[in-house]
């Protein structure tokens, strides 16, 4: 099992099945026991789940979903400042109708105090 799991790719033990047989020659799994491992023989290999892709599409799929919330606050706070400056935009467009409503007053004003004369 460790041949497969330390090779690049299940077709390379696939196409090289005494892999399995070196690694497990190689490790000595028949050391300090009472038997000799003589030979293996590998009648089948059935290739199962890619645990390892699986969990790069896991991590992938909750990056992915990090990033939309991210996106997702971003928008949320992009509407909250464009309602800010709206009301913003309110204030002021009052404010200046006030102040163009005192202008009439103002000229009144001068007038009285003879600041103010037609020619």
């Amino acid at each position: 099992i460790t041949a497969i799991g330390s090779s690049d790719s299940h077709l390379q033990v696939m196409e090289n099945p005494d892999r399995i047989s070196k690694a497990v020659l190689q490790r000595g799994l028949d050391a300090q026991t009472a038997f000799e491992i003589v030979s293996i023989d590998i009648a089948d290999i059935d290739v199962g789940e890619n645990i390892g892709a699986r969990l790069q599409a896991d991590q992938a799929e909750a990056d992915m979903r990090v990033a939309r919330a991210k996106a997702e606050e971003r928008r949320a706070l992009a509407t909250a400042r464009e309602q800010e400056m709206k009301a913003q935009v309110a204030r002021n467009r009052a404010q200046v109708v006030l102040a163009e409503a005192e202008v009439p007053l103002a000229i009144a004003n001068a007038f009285c105090e003879g600041n103010l004369a037609v020619q």
